[in-house]
């Protein structure tokens, strides 16, 4: 294996980091990438095309129900998406919707696929930054394996097959992420152009808000990686000045929300109807969803059911070995910089404190950029046993007075081993999960919505719920489907004065064919006062009801 000048992750006893000093120096190999080797660099692009085939292979070919039908519907119509209204996916998804390629829908699908395989790649280029080996082919195929291990962890492989606003999210996390490594770097070697990583990195987290607010929780970290790259920070002012500008501008993205609703024509979807403030305000701070907030009341009452939970969507994000590499990857960091690992803790224990407390129908995916920020570590591990696995037999040849070239051999032999054994881990994720997140044939969506319209007679009215009305909207809105159709979900309910969805059954019986999708809280009120009738659409789904007329 070749060797490198080793890359360390605090500043030397006697200056700046040799790594970084070198990385700058004219007379040196070109990077394109300051401060990361092009073996890495190379290293990460592997990850990235590796993790978008597999990605496309079991891709969502379609539309999806739930969020997903959402995030499929509303960036190509320009419409308002659901608490938080999340502004940058709804305008990076419309330009990305215009592409010429398949469906909308799957256009939609595969943005999430192209998201979570770069944020593999930016996991890989972290773990390099991270990775204090000499030997630089070790170190990129190490930080190689950090990169796939988290591009084949459970959730975000499940959120790279199907459109979700979470998965550009973790996107900017990772970016973030290496950023702030970078940043940390350049100033430890001293390079006058250090503050542009932090200025990108400002951009991101303002740009990351509006994609979703999770990364705000990483705040607190950043503050703290602030004062121990540089303990006068405070004096930067232009620096500071020109970061809170742009991390301003990123937020500002939020008042897309407001302009949608004020500019004629109104959008397909309007979710909210945030046209004044009070409304506004009702969507991008969430107070729809303050009920799910309750646990923040008391966020340490009944910690060991919480944990028991957070610790059972963890566990499988990575196979059995992994959480154990990374435990001793973070002894690694610790033992070079206390200060580096203590950020990333700060960054794990933001997001895993709001994720225990926060009552999402769908908590899993919130956890990502724990799995993110963890997943170098596990290179670290790997890079650290194969370099002292090579030391060891190297040493043990020497005293069998083996030759120099032999030794070399045999220690690259040992390095190359535990790799091999490494690279089983993300292996193994593939070979385990490939069939629980296959979707390449699911079209359940498409099916469901197509007996609907076949069985649906003309000027017809839906009463449905939100996992199934957002894949109806999608083939009226986006396909232009059965424009005679109205479909009347429990934010229109909300929204448009109805308040029950008894109220808007009444509101078109006797004019109008009305049908009802029952979620499981409504059935009761409903069935009380309606007569239905079951209308056969596709098994396995909540059931179509013709309303017959009100029970006597």
């Amino acid at each position: 294996m070749l060797a490198k000048v080793a890359v360390s992750i605090h500043r030397a006893p006697d200056g700046p980091d040799p790594a970084s000093v070198a990385s700058t120096r004219s007379g040196g190999a070109w990077r394109p990438v300051p401060y990361t080797d092009n073996l890495v660099l190379f290293a990460a692009a592997l990850v990235v095309v590796m993790a978008l085939g597999i990605y496309l292979r079991t891709l969502l070919p379609s539309t999806g129900f739930w969020d997903t039908g959402e995030a499929q519907t509303v960036p190509p119509t320009l419409s308002i998406f659901h608490p938080t209204g999340f502004p940058v996916y709804t305008m990076l998804g419309w330009l990305w919707s215009q592409l010429p390629i398949g469906e909308v829908a799957w256009r939609m699908n595969l943005l999430s696929a192209v998201s979570v395989a770069l944020a593999a790649g930016f996991v890989t280029l972290s773990a390099g930054l991270l990775i204090g080996v000499r030997d630089g082919a070790l170190r990129a195929a190490a930080a190689g394996i950090g990169g796939s291990a988290f591009a084949f962890a459970s959730e975000p492989w499940e959120n790279a097959t199907r459109a979700d606003v979470h998965a550009i999210s973790i996107l900017s996390v990772s970016v973030l992420v290496w950023l702030l490594l970078s940043w940390g770097r350049a100033e430890r070697a001293g390079s006058p152009k250090a503050g542009r990583w932090l200025f990108a990195a400002a951009a991101v987290f303002g740009i990351g808000m509006g994609v979703h607010p999770v990364i705000g929780l990483f705040a607190i970290g950043i503050a703290a990686w602030l004062f121990i790259v540089d303990r006068r920070f405070l004096r930067r002012r232009t620096l500071i000045v020109a970061c809170a500008a742009v991390l301003a501008l990123g937020v500002a993205s939020f008042g897309y929300i407001w302009l949608r609703a004020i500019i004629d024509p109104e959008p397909p979807l309007f979710y909210g109807r945030p046209d004044t403030w009070e409304r506004f305000r009702y969507v991008v701070l969430a107070e729809q969803f303050s009920g799910l907030f309750s646990n923040f009341r008391q966020p340490f009452a009944d910690l060991g059911s919480k944990w028991a939970e957070t610790e059972s969507i963890l566990s499988v994000q990575f196979v059995t070995p992994g959480w154990l590499l990374v435990a001793v990857g973070a002894a690694v960091v610790a033992s070079r910089s206390l200060g580096t690992l203590a950020v990333l803790g700060l960054f794990v224990a933001g997001n895993i404190f709001y994720s225990m407390n926060f009552r999402d129908g769908d908590i899993d995916r919130y956890y990502m950029p724990t799995v993110a920020v963890l997943a170098p570590l596990l290179g670290v591990a790997i890079a650290e046993i194969g370099a002292a696995s090579a030391r060891a037999v190297s040493e043990a040849a020497r005293r069998l007075v083996v030759g120099r070239s032999p030794r070399h051999w045999l220690a690259g032999a040992a390095g190359a081993l535990v790799l091999g054994l490494g690279a089983l881990l993300p292996a193994a994720s593939v070979v385990t999960g490939y069939e629980a997140h296959d979707q390449s044939r699911n079209r359940d969506a498409d099916a469901w919505v197509a007996s609907v319209h076949e069985l649906v007679p003309p000027n017809a009215v839906i009463v449905s719920w939100w996992s199934y009305s957002t894949p109806l909207w999608h083939h009226r809105w986006v396909l232009g489907e059965r424009p005679d159709i109205t479909i009347i979900d429990e934010r229109n309910i909300l929204d448009d004065g109805y308040r029950t969805m008894n109220n808007a059954i009444r509101s078109f019986y006797g004019d109008r064919p009305v049908y009802v999708v029952l979620p499981d809280w409504e059935r009761r009120n409903v069935t009380e006062r309606w007569e239905l009738t079951t209308v056969p659409t596709l098994p396995g789904f909540t059931r179509l009801l013709l309303v017959e007329g009100p029970t006597r």
